[in-house]
């Protein structure tokens, strides 16, 4: 029995080789990780805020990113995959996000994480609220590349002794986030609260921690992690506590949480070093667009002024190589680390770093790429602009907000649309008529509208009008119609539907073969009902008529024959 409990908590230093056969890619760590963690650590690591669908649509708007490949581009030797941020060189252009208390998934929780980062050459962000203080990781991890996240809290005291251990541990670049105004809402947590462990604790914040300058500004954790975090989070911030940020240290600073054009430029002037598109992977706000869908218009409005970086959603190289070449400099990957460090420590890390390392290089050699460098928004492109090209024109890529090209039928005439249909019936019609050049019709919704207006009781002048009606028709007074505004009422002109038409044929038109004087039928004079399909318009001519002079036509003809 005591020995089944000392095998049972035992963790392997190593997957044996036919475990290891098993792990191709990164959902297949978070599978493993699944079967094997408490129930409470998977919420813990995979769940999001609220219905957890910015966590779906983080996934979902990478699928909807299409690679446009090059073929012969005399590649040759020249692959690599450095990157230089901030004036430091890194050998791939991926990095392991801030991830809070990861001594959750395995005993040696950021230690492990670092190290890992170390061996591959890439950046390591530790959490503010990390399970290991910034002097114990600059003691055992001491060469490895660090960045710093931390919030500005209510105490200032305390937000300025924390920047202060990180430059004596030598760390490089501070990373703030400026999106958790409040902790997110988790259901899961709710469903599944997570009770922490009693080695597992937010060690920053302990007062006995590992000697720092401030050992009096510490604040002690209290039992719940999201209590204490809403005790010192601050949601009166301004971007003046940036400027104050900035003020207190030399390091580069980093915004993290941008997901709006507005606020990129506002950070841009502030002086900031860099910024990462992110939505924190879905923890914070339920219905937050993805990372990825907002990254083209953020690059687009600040240029060259600083450093844009990305993370939420990366799981696969495919993903690092759209936002790569839609213009990221580097991307950053959370949940995918944290897979690896429960499944296998930090051998398991470095397995999932290698894996996606492996998937990048893949993809830049087949899509044309030796470098970074070459990577351009020409090799990226939304599954819209490439399956219907004509809906996309859009010069900004329609946001790239993955909105489908038939919701443009359904707005109101204040939102026109560009769109370009092609009606191939029409295109059949118009062959058996011998017209030789038929063109794309371009129509938007406020035409669809006056047309569906004016098509009602809309006479057809193919021919001679009657001598009869022309002199009705002089005697009416042209008066003006106000047709009332339009409702927003779905019209989906590809699918054949009727409206109602007056058949009004035979009061304009005369037989010339008919042998009795007037109009060929009296008794049609009243007007038949007629379903007609719109799409019979397209090859004929429409003279535009109102209603009201029609029905008045009709009229004094009727008291014209009494």
């Amino acid at each position: 029995m005591v020995l089944d409990q000392f095998f049972r908590t035992k963790r392997s230093p190593a997957l044996t080789e036919s475990l290891r056969c098993g792990l191709a890619s990164v959902s297949d760590y978070e599978r493993r990780m699944c079967d094997t963690a408490d129930s409470s650590v998977v919420d813990y690591c995979r769940g999001g805020a609220a219905s957890e669908r910015t966590v779906t649509q983080n996934r979902a708007a990478f699928d909807r990113l299409i690679i446009r490949p090059r073929c012969l581009q005399r590649i040759g030797g020249s692959r690599s995959l450095e990157v230089t941020s901030f004036g430091i060189s890194y050998r791939m252009p991926i990095g392991i996000a801030p991830v809070a208390l990861q001594c959750l998934a395995h005993p040696e929780g950021e230690k492990a994480m670092a190290r890992a980062a170390r061996t591959f050459g890439v950046p390591f962000v530790l959490s503010v609220l990390s399970s290991v203080s910034i002097e114990e990781l600059a003691e055992a991890v001491p060469r490895a590349p660090k960045w710093f996240q931390l919030y500005v809290f209510k105490d200032r005291e305390l937000t300025e002794c924390l920047v202060r251990r990180a430059e004596k541990a030598r760390f490089r670049a501070l990373v703030v986030c400026v999106d958790t105004p409040a902790p997110g809402l988790s259901r899961s947590e709710r469903r599944n609260p997570l009770t922490l462990p009693a080695k597992v604790t937010c060690a920053n914040f302990v007062p006995n921690g590992n000697g720092s300058n401030g050992s009096n500004k510490a604040k002690s954790c209290s039992a719940s992690v999201l209590d204490y975090v809403r005790s010192q989070l601050d949601p009166s911030l301004g971007w003046d506590a940036i400027r104050w940020l900035m003020s207190i240290t030399s390091l580069p600073v980093i915004v993290k949480g941008i997901l709006n054009r507005a606020d990129a430029l506002i950070a841009a002037d502030v002086g900031v070093h860099g910024l990462i598109v992110s939505n924190s992977g879905g923890r914070q706000l339920d219905y937050a667009p993805a990372a990825i869908e907002v990254l083209p218009e953020i690059v687009h409005a600040v240029g060259n002024r600083v450093e844009v970086m990305l993370d939420s959603g990366v799981s696969q190289g495919t993903d690092a190589f759209k936002a790569l070449a839609i213009g990221a400099r580097m991307v950053f990957v959370g949940r995918a680390a944290v897979y690896g460090l429960a499944v296998n420590g930090q051998r398991g890390v470095e397995e999932v770093l290698d894996i996606l390392k492996t998937e990048l290089e893949s993809t830049m050699l087949n899509a044309g790429c030796g470098t970074l460098a070459d990577l351009t928004p020409q090799h990226v492109c939304h599954e819209v602009q490439l399956y219907y090209p004509a809906v996309a024109a859009d010069p900004l890529r329609r946001s790239w907000r993955g909105e489908s090209f038939r919701s443009d039928r359904y707005r109101s005439r204040d939102r026109q649309s560009n769109t370009e249909t092609f009606d191939e019936e029409t295109l059949q019609d118009a062959e058996r008529g011998g017209v030789e050049h038929v063109g794309t019709r371009a129509e938007n919704v406020s035409e669809r509208v006056t047309f569906q207006q004016r098509s009602v009781d809309t006479p057809i002048s193919d021919g001679p009008a009657c001598p009869e009606v022309k002199h009705l028709l002089t005697k009416v007074a042209p008066t003006v119609v106000h047709h009332p505004p339009y409702r927003n009422v779905p019209l989906q002109l590809s699918v054949p539907r009727g409206i109602f038409r007056s058949n009004t044929n035979n009061l304009t038109k005369c037989n010339g073969n008919a042998t009795t004087s007037g109009c060929p039928s009296e008794g049609n004079v009243k007007t038949a009902r007629t379903v007609i399909n719109r799409k019979d318009f397209s090859s004929r001519r429409v003279k535009s008529h109102s209603m009201h002079n029609l029905i008045a036509a009709e009229n004094a003809e009727r008291s014209y024959n009494n």
